[in-house]
């Protein structure tokens, strides 16, 4: 996974999307707690979820983000319902094996790069979960013309946002290369930050490689863990998956005896 040393203090203003809260509060209703998050960074999704009343479990490979999470845990009393733990997705252990629903937002499940973790974090939250519980994971759809893009791209503006000390940060991303064996693409992320008076302050470039999977690859994946797949989607208004947009594939672990259909 990408190392977020030089990107925590940036993500929340980078990433201010409120999009899918609904999408993960309307499971998070129908399954109860508790409720387990792989790779929660800084609580974008698990504060909402406790905040509406549910247990939830976050982990995440990056200190840095996580002490962010706890910060705004403490700033708004919920640490009897959050509970954040830094730990790899793909080898993680948690003392229950009870949660009735685990889910990877927000294409996080990109940043394992090989099948080998990608089964291995399937498995685990597999082991995690009760009988009957579900799982949600949400990954982009491949881009066939991004795929062909030709190397060594220029930097080109994403966006811009402000910080809460004044200062202003543009962010310039650009396209690497594509590994078509390995199905890794890989981007940099170029953050320049300007004091009040415009002054250049700071600038790091940041790497943020993907590994991209395809819509039948991951339901033989989900199954191999002993997953049963229940729907897969575009978006998170729940249209059927097209080929476009996101694939966000919505598993069940089988309850005892159950046939796999």
């Amino acid at each position: 996974m990408p190392d977020y040393v030089d990107y925590a203090e940036y993500y929340d203003f980078d990433h201010a999307t409120t999009v899918d809260i609904e999408f993960y509060l309307t499971y998070t209703r129908q399954c109860g707690s508790p409720v387990l998050e792989l790779a929660c960074g800084t609580g974008r999704l698990v504060i909402p979820l406790a905040e509406a009343g549910f247990e939830v479990y976050g982990l995440d490979a990056s200190e840095n983000m996580l002490a962010r999470c706890r910060r705004k845990v403490e700033e708004r009393r919920l640490a009897d319902r959050v509970h954040p733990t830094q730990a790899n997705m793909a080898a993680f252990d948690l003392p229950r094996k009870d949660f009735a629903l685990a889910f990877v937002a927000v294409r996080s499940f990109m940043h394992l790069f090989t099948q080998a973790d990608q089964l291995a974090c399937l498995e685990r939250v597999h082991r995690h979960l009760r009988p009957g519980g579900c799982f949600i994971v949400d990954v982009y759809a491949p881009d066939y013309e991004k795929m062909a893009q030709p190397p060594n791209g220029p930097f080109v503006l994403r966006r811009e946002f402000d910080l809460p000390d004044g200062h202003h940060v543009i962010r310039r991303d650009r396209f690497v290369r594509n590994d078509l064996v390995h199905q890794i693409q890989h981007y940099e992320m170029k953050f320049e930050e300007y004091d009040a008076a415009g002054a250049l302050v700071r600038e790091r470039t940041v790497p943020m490689d993907t590994r991209y999977t395809f819509r039948y690859e991951l339901q033989l994946l989900l199954e191999r863990a002993g997953f049963e797949l229940v729907d897969v989607f575009r978006d998170y208004d729940r249209r059927p998956y097209d080929g476009t947009g996101e694939i966000i594939a919505v598993a069940r672990r089988p309850q005892p005896g159950a046939e796999r259909k």
